[in-house]
């Protein structure tokens, strides 16, 4: 009975369709706050998949005047006991990139084909399948599909509002490695203030870049001294400051990214930046430093009970993709969710190294792959647990 319900969910996964809608989400440009677009793609799909689903309206930006909603699909007995979360937003756009889809062979690039227009496309061709599948669910089954997820998370604050599970599946791009650890993320706002004056005369200004770049060197030279400082990864990922003006720059802000290894605090870390200020304030006098803390998501270490991701483990199994669990190296909604005391594995299609960079692209095969994954997920919480006994 077991082996006759999945193949014949398995027999309903049309992976002609599947790839079609992955290419048409991607070639729906869908920042944070911008996501529309990219939404009635996925809805259109799981109309003419006849898969129920509901919107959950979420508060754009102040300014926003898009309409913002999670795509909500609950499928038998509630509350559920497995959640699939992913995003539809991807990073913006900068210069002439470009975000269309576009085959080179068995390989999809474009803006979102890893992260995760991809593994959100998987989910609801696994939704499409199970429903037309018509196989029983006999425990509760929710896939979220969530805007804003690269800026703070604001799709996922409001999904934990109404919704949890006991586990949850989140298809950020690892290759589908499962991701049972997560890092830490913190993110700085440091600015540096000095005085301006023209720029034949440095002498009488005080350069706000010099300062903020001795800042930042310190910083960036003094990560080795931290507690596991091999698996720390501090980026300045954008410095701005001074004006066209023929003038020393009076004012320099940058913004720090820092990941931090599963379980690490952030105190370590905020000791060093806050002694390198003092370090650059005592070499550039009349120069004031300042760091402000914009968001912090600790990370967390593997379970130490497997009991609860037993289905999991047989999904992997049942799919035939090896389950070598490791740790995801980014910034998701896995942090929240284990706030909330869910158990948040990372696993997705596509690989994190290329993802939010021109070359992001993902493989035909493991997209393939992830259906099959998903599919199994569904299954094995929610239909294989009848089948027993």
């Amino acid at each position: 009975m077991s082996i006759n319900n999945w193949e014949h969910l398995r027999g309903h996964i049309d992976n002609e369709r599947f790839l079609r809608l992955v290419e048409h989400a991607v070639n729906h440009y869908s920042p944070s706050y911008a996501e529309e677009s990219v939404i009635q793609v996925f809805t259109r799909a799981l109309e003419q998949g006849q898969v129920p689903f509901r919107l959950q309206p979420v508060d754009g930006e102040p300014g926003c005047e898009t309409e913002r909603f999670n795509i909500i699909v609950e499928l038998g007995p509630q509350p559920p006991t497995l959640l699939w979360i992913g995003h539809m937003d991807t990073v913006a756009m900068v210069g002439d990139d470009e975000y269309g889809a576009e085959w080179d062979g068995d390989v999809l690039y474009g803006l979102g084909t890893a992260d995760m227009k991809g593994g959100c496309a998987a989910a609801v061709e696994a939704l499409c399948a199970l429903v037309a599948s018509g196989v029983p669910l006999v425990s509760g089954l929710c896939v979220a599909l969530v805007v804003g997820e690269e800026e703070y998370g604001d799709g996922a604050a409001e999904l934990m509002r109404e919704l949890s599970a006991p586990v949850a599946v989140i298809g950020e791009p690892t290759g589908l490695v499962p991701c049972t650890s997560h890092y830490g993320y913190l993110e700085c706002m440091l600015t540096a203030k000095g005085t301006k004056a023209h720029a034949a005369l440095p002498e009488v200004g005080k350069n706000a870049i010099h300062a903020m770049l001795s800042w930042m060197l310190r910083i960036l030279d003094r990560v080795a001294e931290l507690p596991n400082a091999q698996d720390v990864a501090v980026n300045p990922r954008e410095i701005r400051g001074g004006q066209k003006l023929f003038a020393v720059p009076d004012q320099c802000e940058s913004l720090l990214d820092i990941h931090l290894p599963p379980g690490a605090d952030k105190e370590p870390i905020l000791k060093l930046i806050d002694e390198a200020r003092q370090a650059a304030e005592t070499t550039h006098p009349g120069c004031e430093c300042s760091s402000e803390e914009l968001y912090w998501a600790k990370g967390y270490a593997s379970p130490q009970d497997y009991s609860r991701l037993a289905p999991l483990m047989a999904a992997f199994s049942r799919a035939d993709v090896p389950f070598y669990p490791t740790a995801f190296r980014s910034h998701s909604d896995g942090n929240l969710l284990f706030e909330r005391n869910v158990i948040p594995v990372v696993c997705g299609p596509g690989r994190l190294e290329v993802a939010h960079t021109r070359n992001e692209h993902v493989h035909r095969q493991e997209l393939i792959d992830a259906v099959r994954l998903y599919a199994a997920l569904f299954y094995e919480f929610c239909v294989a647990p009848g089948e027993m006994g």
